[in-house]
Parts: structure tokens; C-alpha cells; sequence
């Protein structure tokens, strides 16, 4: 069986796989969704949660995805979802 340490480390090491997996996939521009859910998932079941700054990538595509600067209540009902 497996030390905590052990399982510690190769999570570390599934994390840096992914980080520059991402990195060329940037890289190329040529990206895998299948990999990039991997990595999501990665920090959605480690409870990685971060919130979005003006002027950061997140935000940027936050953005992307719910461009409804007119309505307001509209905007903040589907960020709910």
C-alpha cells in the first residue's frame, strides 16, 4: 500500500504532466478537450477554486462566455447555473 507521501508525490507529478501538457497545447494552439476536462477535474475534485480578478484569464473568459452587459440579473442567473 501506498504512503500518503507516495500518493502526495504522484499527484504532484499527474499536476506538472498536466501543466505542460497544456503548455505546448498553448504552445501549438492545438488543444485537446479531453485533456484539458482531465485537468479540470483534476482541480475540481482536489477543491481548487479560484475566483476571478478583473483583468485575468478567467474573467476574460468569463466574459466570453456570458456576454450579457445589459442584463445584469440575466448575467448573474446563468453564472449560477
Amino acid at each position: 500500500m501506498k504512503t500518503f507521501e507516495e500518493l502526495g508525490k504522484l499527484q504532484g507529478y499527474v499536476a506538472d504532466t498536466y501543466k505542460s501538457a497544456i503548455d505546448q497545447m498553448h504552445e501549438t494552439g492545438e488543444y485537446n478537450p479531453s485533456l484539458l476536462n482531465g485537468a479540470r477535474q483534476l482541480l475540481k475534485d482536489n477543491e481548487i477554486v479560484l475566483t476571478s480578478g478583473k483583468d485575468t484569464p478567467l474573467n476574460d473568459l468569463l466574459n466570453e462566455v456570458l456576454p450579457f452587459e445589459d442584463d445584469i440579473q440575466l448575467k448573474q442567473k446563468v453564472a449560477t447555473k
